[in-house]
């Protein structure tokens, strides 16, 4: 049996032929590359939640509570004064950090009352 084309119908090229394993078009396809670089930043911003899923519920949760440098927490006779705020943490407010850096946490709103601090041992 022959197939005979007409004039008017225009043979398949490249540019028409639909994907042998997706049926779609050239011009239809996602793009791989944003989709992953997408993938990767949803990763990269997952991470410091999972870094600091340690947060006793008790204390502050993973609400209230951020890293800051250690050096902004001074020892006082009353307990630990967080420079920065003025926030002091009476000493059954300090915990030891499970992560080797200092953690702050203080309350929402206008007061920012000092909830609880973790602290490196030793430091």
């Amino acid at each position: 049996m022959w197939i005979v084309r007409s004039e008017a119908e225009p043979r398949p090229t490249a540019c028409t032929r639909r994907n042998f394993y997706s049926g779609a078009r050239a011009s239809q396809r996602v793009p791989l590359i944003p989709v992953a670089l997408f993938i990767v930043a949803a990763l990269v911003a997952a991470i410091p939640a999972l870094a600091h899923s340690w947060y006793p519920p008790v204390c502050c949760g993973n609400l209230d509570c951020f890293p800051v440098a250690c050096d902004q927490l001074v020892e006082t006779v009353s307990g630990w004064l967080y420079v920065p705020t003025g926030n002091l943490f009476k000493r059954e407010q300090v915990q030891p950090s499970q992560d080797h850096h200092c953690h702050v946490c203080l309350g929402r709103g206008g007061d920012h009352r000092s909830i609880c601090v973790f602290i490196v041992p030793n430091v």
